[in-house]
Formats: C-alpha cells, structure tokens, sequence
C-alpha cells in the first residue's frame, strides 16, 4: 500500500544495485509499472520480474515491457542468487544463458529444475516489518512459512502443478523447529502453510502434528488441503486439532457435479459435504 509518490522517493534513497519484484496475473501491470518508474530513475540498474505470470507469460512480458531485463522462472530462490552473482560483474553479462531458470529478451529463456531439497532454504524472517502481519480472527501475529511444494492432481483452471511441477516436503522436525523460533523470537501466535496441498504426504504431515502436541508451542495454524485428505483422515483430525490446527480452507471449487468433471478437480460432490460436516 504504498503509493508511486512515496516509492519514488524510496528508490532515489535507495539507490538499488538490483531491483525485483513478484506478480500474479492480476497485478502484472503494476509490477510492470513499478519496474518501469526503477528504469526512469536509475537507467543502469538490473530490473527482474518473479513469480507464477512471468513464468508462463514471459514472451508477452518481455515484448509489452522492453524494460524488464530478466524474468525468473518457477521457484526463485537460487536462481536469483546465480543472477546476482552474474550481475555483479555487469548489467548484461555475455555469458548470462549459464543461469539456469531465467528468461531474457532475444529468446533467451532457460528451464529451471524444482528445488528438491527444501530444508537448504533458509527464509530471512528477520527482514519482515512484523507489524503488518496480523491474522484478524484472533488478533495475533502472523507468519507464512512453507512446508511442502507441489501437487501431483492436475485440475485445469490452476497453474500451480505446473508450476512447482513435482511434490516435496520438508523434514517435520525441521519445520517445527522453524515454528518455535518464529514463537519464540517474533511472537507468531497463527501461521498457516503457503502450501498447495500440505496433507498429501500423510506420515510427514502426521509427523508434524505429533511434533507440535509434543512441543507444545501454544501456537494456532491453518491448511489448505483437498476434500478427499480430509476423508482420508477422519481419524486423525482430533490429532490434528490438538496440535492446533483451527483453520481448514477446502478446496471444493463448485456445487454442481458437471463443473467438477468440466475442471477435472477428481472430487464427487457429496465427498465435499462430508468433508464440510
């Protein structure tokens, strides 16, 4: 929420050696814009778009705004520390196309391999302004971590299996060591998984559960998850509620049963209401 004005003037204190920023599609234009208002101010400077629209939209971005120099796409997080590296001896380094997961104009464009080991990232938690993030229905802080990537269904009005195209999970005890620090040094008192689908691998979901009873952190969260795990799982909900899971979006997508075969979602729609009850 920070309007052009007051952006304008941070980035002339700033003086960025790079700058990039993420979008989905509905706020494509305004990435683009803000990428466009860094090249005004400072001509020599890398711009870098991220995220789901400039993975699978990179040719029209790059020919609607000639100003972004590099997108990356699918999962970001080495490729943008390769990018750096590449650009700390040049804003268009010959030898650009040895960065695996960026494209660039002149049909440039190179595949990225998904991370596959999850625990080697190490999210900065340190750098967010705690203030903004707040979880309304309890009145606590709140925090986003990630705990699996992925998801094996293919449901045609979403991009996200494609995207992050195979599943993987963190280690358990890993993550809900991450859980504690965010507890303990930040105050989170919600989080809930930026995850597709965290359930999908029960043991290691059920192993996260067993860690926080364990733990007891005093720490409540949220999922979003399919209708046919929690089915699945009937039984294992009271454990999945003592360790403090209170918040469940289901993705059910629509009422009627023809939508659900249209989209390819692999539901019944009474599993939907069953699950709900």
């Amino acid at each position: 929420h920070i309007d052009d004005q007051k952006l304008e003037a941070m980035l002339v204190e700033e003086q960025p050696d790079v700058v990039m920023v993420t979008a989905i599609t509905p706020a494509i234009y305004k990435a683009q814009e803000t990428l466009a208002m860094v090249r005004r101010l400072h001509p020599g400077v890398p711009t870098v778009l991220g995220g789901i629209h400039g993975t699978f939209m990179y040719r029209q971005v790059l020919t609607e705004a000639p100003w972004i120099d590099y997108i990356v796409r699918g999962e970001g997080e080495e490729v943008v520390v390769n990018l750096v590296k590449l650009l700390d001896g040049g804003h268009v380094p010959a030898d650009r196309r040895s960065v695996k997961g960026i494209a660039f104009s002149e049909d440039g464009e190179i595949a990225n391999a998904p991370i596959e080991y999850l625990d080697a990232l190490t999210p900065d938690w340190d750098m967010l302004v705690w203030e903004h993030y707040k979880y309304l229905p309890l009145d606590c802080r709140l925090a986003v971590p990630n705990f699996a990537r992925g998801c094996p269904f293919t449901c045609s009005f979403c991009s996200q299996w494609k995207f992050w195209r195979t599943y993987r999970t963190r280690d358990p005890v890993k993550f809900v060591d991450e859980i504690e620090m965010l507890v303990k040094k930040h105050k989170v008192g919600f989080f809930i998984l930026a995850d597709e689908e965290p359930t999908i691998h029960r043991k290691k979901f059920v192993q996260l559960c067993e860690e926080l009873v364990r733990r007891d952190l005093g720490v409540t969260w949220g999922i979003n998850t399919r209708v046919t795990d929690i089915l699945r799982d009937e039984a294992l909900l009271p454990l999945y509620r003592k360790a403090g899971l209170v918040h469940v979006s289901l993705g059910t997508e629509a009422a009627a049963q023809l939508k659900l075969d249209r989209f390819n979602k692999e539901i019944k729609l009474e599993q939907s209401k069953k699950a709900i009850r």
